[in-house]
C-alpha cells in the first residue's frame, strides 16, 4: 500500500515547480521501469499540469509520486537518483540566472535570492567561516520521508553546479542530518568527496576560493534579461504565481468543519472576498471550481490509508454524510469510493 500523506502536509502550502517535476519524472519512472501515467494518475496529477511552466505543484501530491517510486522499488537512494537527473530547465527562470552568472559566488546569490521560484520546499544560506563556505539548506518539513526530499535537493546542486564549473572544481564534504540508509559509494558516485551522515546540518561544504570560479555559461546579456524576469516573477508571486496553492491550503484546513467558503478563506489569508475572488479569476480558477479540485483529490489520498474509515473520509473532507461523498466521488472518478480503494490498494502501479 502506498504509504499515507501526513495530513499537516496536505492542509499545507508547501510546493514543488511543475517543470522540475517534469523534467526529471519521465527519466525518473524509465529508470525504474514503471508506468508515469499510473504514478500521476495515483497521484492525482495529469501530464498536462506538469506542462505549465509556471505552475506550482501541492507537495503532498509530488510526494505521493516519489512515494509510489520508493514503494515499487525499495531503492532508499530515489532522492539521489532524482537529484542527479536535474538539469537547466528544471530550474526553470532560476536555473537559466544561475546559468548566466559570471562566478560561482555570484549564482549562489542567484539561488538564494529565487529559490522560492522552484517551490515552497526549504531555505538556502550561505555561511563564510574564513577560508571556507558551507552551503546550507534548511527545510522546514518534518517526518522521515524529508531524508528523500533533502538528498534530491543536494544532489541537484552538485549535479547543476558540475555542468557550470570546470572539471577539477569539487565541494570538500556533503552533509546530511540524517542516517544512510543505502550503502555510502551510491552517494560517492553522486557527489565524489566525503559524505558526513547525521550531521547537523544539510548542505555542501567547499573552500571560499571557489567563489571567484568563472562560470563556464557566464552571459551578461542573459544574466539582465533573467534578473528582470526572476524579479518580476517574485513580485508576483504570493499574489498570482502561489495564490491558488496558498487558498488549496486553506481549503484542506475548512474542509474537517463542513464546506469551505470564499469569505472565511478570504478572511484567513487577509483579503477582501472580492479581492480573492479576482486574484482567482486572473488565475483562471473560480472559488467553487477550486474547492472541488481540493476535495476531489485529498479524496485519492485519503482513500489510501486503509485505518481511515469511509465515513471518516467523508467528514475530513467536509461532508456532512457518507452518500453525499460517495456521489461526488462517483462524478469524479466514476467509480465508488469502496471500488477505487479495493482495486489501488490490491494493484496502486
Amino acid at each position: 500500500m502506498i504509504a499515507p500523506p501526513d495530513l499537516q502536509l496536505t492542509q499545507s502550502a508547501a510546493s514543488i515547480s511543475a517543470a522540475y517535476l517534469n523534467s526529471i519524472l519521465p527519466a525518473l519512472a524509465t529508470h525504474y521501469g514503471l508506468s508515469l501515467d499510473a504514478l500521476l494518475r495515483n497521484a492525482g496529477l495529469s501530464a498536462h499540469t506538469l506542462q505549465q511552466p509556471d505552475a506550482l505543484v501541492p507537495l503532498f501530491q509530488a510526494g505521493t509520486v516519489f512515494l509510489q517510486i520508493l514503494q515499487a522499488s525499495g531503492d532508499h537512494g530515489v532522492g539521489l537518483v532524482a537529484g542527479a537527473l536535474v538539469q537547466p530547465r528544471s530550474y526553470q527562470v532560476l536555473g537559466y540566472a544561475v546559468l548566466s552568472s559570471s562566478n560561482l559566488g555570484d549564482a549562489i546569490d542567484r539561488l538564494i535570492r529565487y529559490e522560492k521560484l522552484v517551490g515552497k520546499l526549504g531555505s538556502t544560506q550561505l555561511i563564510r567561516h574564513d577560508d571556507v563556505c558551507q552551503l546550507r539548506w534548511h527545510c522546514p518539513l518534518q517526518g522521515d520521508w524529508t531524508r528523500y526530499l533533502k538528498e534530491a535537493a543536494i544532489a541537484g546542486w552538485v549535479t547543476y553546479a558540475r555542468s557550470l564549473l570546470p572539471a577539477d572544481v569539487a565541494p570538500t564534504k556533503v552533509c546530511f542530518d540524517h542516517p544512510a540508509l543505502i550503502p555510502l559509494e551510491r552517494y560517492d558516485a553522486i557527489f565524489h568527496c566525503p559524505v558526513e551522515l547525521n550531521a547537523s546540518w544539510c548542505g555542501v561544504e567547499f573552500p571560499a576560493a571557489l567563489l571567484a570560479t568563472p562560470i563556464t555559461s557566464a552571459d551578461p546579456g542573459l544574466r539582465n534579461l533573467m534578473d528582470a524576469q526572476a524579479q518580476q516573477l517574485l513580485q508576483d508571486f504570493d499574489a498570482t504565481t502561489n495564490l491558488v496553492n496558498e487558498v488549496r491550503a486553506q481549503i484542506a484546513q475548512c474542509l474537517p468543519n463542513g464546506e469551505p467558503a470564499l469569505e472565511t478563506v478570504a478572511v484567513r489569508l487577509q483579503l477582501t472576498p472580492r479581492a480573492l475572488q479576482h486574484r482567482l479569476k486572473q488565475n483562471g480558477i473560480a472559488f467553487k471550481e477550486l474547492a472541488d479540485e481540493v476535495r476531489r483529490t485529498l479524496a485519492l489520498h485519503y482513500l489510501r490509508d486503509a485505518r481511515w474509515a469511509l465515513v471518516d473520509v467523508a467528514f475530513m473532507l467536509g461532508f456532512s454524510e457518507q452518500s453525499a461523498f460517495s456521489r461526488a466521488f462517483r462524478r469524479w472518478h466514476g467509480q465508488s469510493p469502496q471500488a477505487w480503494r479495493k482495486s489501488n490498494l490490491q494493484s496502486p502501479y
